[in-house]
């Protein structure tokens, strides 16, 4: 049984079943820089989803497990921002 890259990408999208997490994921693949990282605040995603802190962070969580975004620190200290990266095929 051989999977097809039509398939893993529906699988994909499949992932972005709720409002929430679509708004999260364009925001991300719409703000990238030239090497495709973005660096969104907390309090930019729950501006634009509604949402409180912890929910905004529960869906960013669903979208790094399940391999649609990437998340670093932008520096070593404890307080640096978060950059964002889509994972494209």
């Amino acid at each position: 049984m051989s999977i097809t890259l039509e398939q893993i990408v529906a699988l994909q999208h499949n992932q972005l079943n709720t409002l929430p997490r679509k708004i999260i994921w364009l925001m991300v693949r719409n703000q990238a820089d030239v090497f495709g990282w973005s660096t969104i605040s907390s309090a930019d995603f729950c501006i634009a989803t509604g949402l409180p802190r912890r929910s905004v962070e529960g869906v960013l969580k669903h979208l790094v497990a399940t391999a649609m975004v990437e998340r670093r620190k932008t520096g070593k200290a404890h307080s640096a921002r978060y950059q964002y990266r889509i994972i494209t095929l």
